[in-house]
């Protein structure tokens, strides 16, 4: 029999494990043999790196796509993740047992499980494959029947055809010192057969759901149709006159107004989760000109257009229920007097025609752009009781996880962070040269690269050309070539891309939540750990002076961070500061962005006078600026002051481009031979003419003993010290014994004083 005992299936190490841009190879695969063996001794891998797989029999590069399972795909195994309700492996085996005719199953317990909170999964191998076109049916139909016939809630994500299924695993945070599992149970259960899935309710009742769905999107559309045309005649009687149902509706797309009334968008399907449902489906889809919902909350909610087994209406109709009660008469009224165009279509109309070119989604629970799998026709369960506040349980240090720096102190994952300076000294090309270091793994800037990933750079106010010369100058000065950022490296320029996150008019900020989770997908879909986004103001068109309306557009890009698992960096302006450098309290707008920023930093440019006082040579003080870590969170503070430089790089089209460059400060000690260091030991000695001993002080001025090592003669001019150098000479001299400061009577002043003394001299007198 060619039941699934004899198939190999894709197998995947790591939830980022992908090929998608690695045509001509393929998958490793497992057989159902192996992963029984699983079952009874569990992988001890980190969650990360745990080992999945998907139960289909294509395993070409890309084949973590759903699009290209449902086209391409052969199914042999059904899988079930139940992750709610902790039932018991009796009650989850009877369940399966009952709907499957005491068919053969791989029961295991999820790598989150507990003795108090029961977790698990089910593979359940077929005796006969399932397409990929009908697998995502076949899936949610099986959820549908564990709810409605065993009060079992199933994971609606493993419904997509692409979607991994992590195998057995106790990860070893979960074990104990002798390697053994604090909690794991594992049943390979064999059954009298493998499920024959054609011949079952299960198949019965996928033919139910569509044969239903089918038959509700044909009625409505032809209600729509007639209502339609109703108005259509309403129109022709009245030219002038304008229907304002019309015209909300030629003006918000049906997803506009899910999206605005609080419905959850199944990845980029046409499928939506209401505001009032309670359970994982998403039962209303989007049909373009109207939508339809099956779930029952809906209908008891009085959303749209009621029939006896669905609801139905168009975008108006949303409106009307939501923000007037479901009083038609009242919304055409108040909609009649406010006609405005929705501030994202021109973004969302980008959306739609890059979606229809690049359909891929190969990562963890993300479905696709067109996923044809049906919502359940049943609500399930009401959300658990809360169980906070949340006592404190024993911490293991050891078990903590570290924080996921990227790049130095300046990226990491999960968090938003930004870098901000007044214009045209030199940030675009710092975040640039970041990106190539991340991108390459290599320290341009003599800064620690933490991780090695992809990179997506967004330049919103220079063209797409202007970058790419940046980029090549760049390049050609770090000896970076092409190779070493292929399919790492993502750049857009203000004349490919629009990113308008939020909007602000008289009904208050409105968010592109369409916009930010086609940028989620995307920037999962590519491994992108890095997404540097440049300038902020580009990405809203909010007052960026109220807190309340920064703060939503900040919990948007925070959201975009905590979904794709990037770092996300923001490149922002400061106020003008007549003259003085620019601190954290500089940056422009509300507080509410630095206050959600987990590391921000400051850009100044280095000024001649303040250049001379660091011993820079007046040549090297052009383009020079400084780098300042004005909040930290997450990281200690740095020890001392980051100074970049801007270089000038000749193209080979005789372009000159200007490129950031890493920078030291002269060194301090130069020059300070022994024989030199025991010199100003001995005047320090000998104190002032006037008989005074040194001062430790500055602003004691003429008594400061810095004033000694900045007259000291060097044989090259260029040794002299400045004041800084001389204040960090004195305090290392201090730190290491050399000097100590005494208390002594002063004859001048008739009063006791501070003064420094030498402890001894250094190396031997030449």
């Amino acid at each position: 029999m060619n039941s699934a005992v004899n198939q190999k299936f894709l197998l995947g190490h790591g939830g980022r494990d992908t090929l998608i841009h690695s045509e001509g190879q393929r998958y490793d695969t497992i057989s159902l043999r192996e992963i029984a063996e699983l079952v009874k001794t569990p992988q001890a891998k980190d969650k990360a790196d745990a080992d999945f797989v998907i139960g289909s029999t294509y395993i070409e590069h890309d084949a973590r796509s759903h699009n290209r399972q449902r086209e391409a795909g052969t199914y042999w195994l059904l899988c079930i993740d139940v992750d709610k309700g902790s039932p018991s492996l009796t009650e989850l085996k009877s369940a399966i047992t009952d709907l499957t005719g005491n068919s053969a199953a791989l029961f295991y317990s999820s790598a989150g499980a507990s003795h108090e909170e029961q977790k698990w999964r089910v593979i359940i191998p077929l005796a006969e494959p399932v397409s990929g076109a009908d697998y995502a049916a076949v899936q949610a139909s099986l959820f549908d029947l564990m709810w409605a016939e065993h009060s079992i809630e199933c994971d609606a994500a493993l419904a997509r055809t692409g979607q991994p299924v992590f195998l057995p695993n106790v990860p070893p945070a979960r074990r104990d010192d002798a390697g053994q599992p604090l909690f794991y149970h594992g049943l390979p259960y064999r059954g009298e057969q493998y499920f024959n899935v054609q011949e079952s309710r299960v198949w019965q009742n996928m033919l139910f759901r569509k044969q239903r769905e089918q038959m509700a999107e044909e009625q409505a559309a032809r209600e729509r149709a007639q209502r339609a045309a109703e108005r259509a005649q309403r129109a022709a009687a009245r030219p002038d006159d304008v229907d304002p149902v019309d015209a909300f509706n030629a003006r918000y797309s049906v997803s506009d107004a899910l999206l605005r009334y609080g419905y959850e968008q199944q990845g980029a399907s046409d499928h939506y989760r209401s505001p009032y449902q309670t359970s994982g489906s998403f039962a209303t889809r989007d049909y373009g000109t109207h939508w339809v919902s099956l779930s029952g909350s809906d209908m008891a909610a009085g959303i749209g257009q009621q029939r006896e087994a669905y609801c139905w209406g168009d975008a108006f109709d949303l409106y009307c229920h939501f923000e007037h009660g479901g009083d038609m008469r009242k919304a055409v009224r108040a909609y009649a007097d406010e006609i405005r165009p929705s501030p994202f279509e021109q973004v969302n109309r980008q959306i739609e025609e890059q979606s229809s070119v690049d359909d891929y989604s190969d990562f963890d629970d993300l479905p696709t752009e067109e996923e044809p799998d049906l919502p359940p026709l049943v609500d399930l369960a009401e959300p658990a009781e809360q169980t906070w506040p949340t006592p404190v349980a024993p911490i293991d240090e050891a078990t903590l996880p570290r924080r996921a720096w990227i790049y130095a102190h300046h990226h990491i994952r999960s968090f938003l962070t930004i870098t901000a300076s007044a214009g045209g000294i030199g940030k675009s090309s710092l975040l640039m040269i970041e990106a190539l270091a991340v991108a390459t793994g290599r320290a341009l800037l003599d800064e620690a690269v933490k991780e090695r990933t992809n990179v997506w750079l967004l330049n919103l106010e220079d063209p797409r050309i202007e970058m790419e010369l940046r980029l090549a100058a760049a390049m050609r000065h770090y000896e970076v070539k092409h190779e070493d950022i292929a399919g790492r490296l993502f750049m857009d320029g203000e004349d490919d891309i629009s990113l308008v996150l939020a909007a602000e008019g008289r009904d208050g900020v409105q968010q592109n939540d369409a916009l930010l989770n086609y940028m989620r997908d995307k920037i999962i879909e590519h491994g992108i750990g890095l997404v540097i986004i440049d300038p902020f103001i580009s990405v809203h068109q909010v007052n960026e002076n109220s807190n309340m309306s920064i703060q939503v557009v900040v919990a948007m890009l925070r959201r975009l961070a905590r979904e794709t698992n990037a770092a996300v960096h923001l490149v922002h302006h400061v106020r003008k500061g007549n003259g003085q450098d620019s601190d954290i309290d500089s940056v422009r707008g509300a507080g509410s962005l630095i206050g959600a920023a987990r590391a921000a930093r400051v850009i100044n440019r280095v000024s001649a006078d303040e250049a001379a006082r660091l011993g820079i040579p007046e040549i090297e003080a052009r383009g020079l600026f400084s780098v300042t870590d004005g909040k930290a969170n997450l990281a200690p503070p740095p020890d001392a002051q980051v100074y970049r430089r801007m270089i000038g790089v000749k193209l080979d089209n005789d372009e000159w481009v200007g490129v950031a460059a890493g920078y030291k400060l002269p060194d301090q000690w130069a020059g300070m031979t022994d024989r030199v260091v025991n010199q100003i030991l001995d005047k320090i000695d000998a104190g002032p003419e006037n008989g005074e001993k040194w001062s430790l002080r500055p602003q004691d001025k003429d008594r400061w003993a810095g004033r000694v090592i900045m007259q000291q003669k060097f044989g090259d001019p260029l040794n002299a010290k400045t004041d800084i150098q001389a204040k960090a000479i004195l305090k290392k001299w201090m730190e290491e014994g050399l000097l100590e400061e005494v208390t002594y009577k002063s004859e001048n002043q008739r009063k006791d004083r501070k003064g420094v003394v030498s402890t001894g001299r250094v190396g031997e007198q030449n």
